[in-house]
């Protein structure tokens, strides 16, 4: 699903993650982000909404999709973790 449009990671040599540019805060309709994968799985998005989806998809994609398993147990830990720092009182 990649437009080619979105920023890349890394260039001019391309890594695995994912990059999320907002070069305007009060302009959403900039903001752009790709992600890429060592399984190969790979996406890019314009625009803030999009952009959310795709941080979500990413995390997803990790945690339970990824065909190697290496990244599976790390998006899985980074779940748990935070799962963890969400459910934490908060001290005064």
């Amino acid at each position: 699903m990649s437009t080619g449009i979105g920023p890349t990671i890394g260039n001019p040599r391309p890594g695995y993650g994912i990059r999320i540019r907002l070069d305007n805060p009060k302009a959403m309709g900039l903001s752009s982000a790709d992600f890429a994968c060592p399984c190969g799985h790979a996406e890019d998005a314009t625009g803030h909404a999009a952009v959310q989806a795709l941080a979500v998809r990413y995390a997803r994609h990790r945690r339970d999709d990824c065909p190697i398993p290496e990244i599976r147990a790390a998006g899985a830990r980074e779940y748990a973790a935070l799962q963890h720092s969400l459910s934490k009182r908060r001290r005064k």
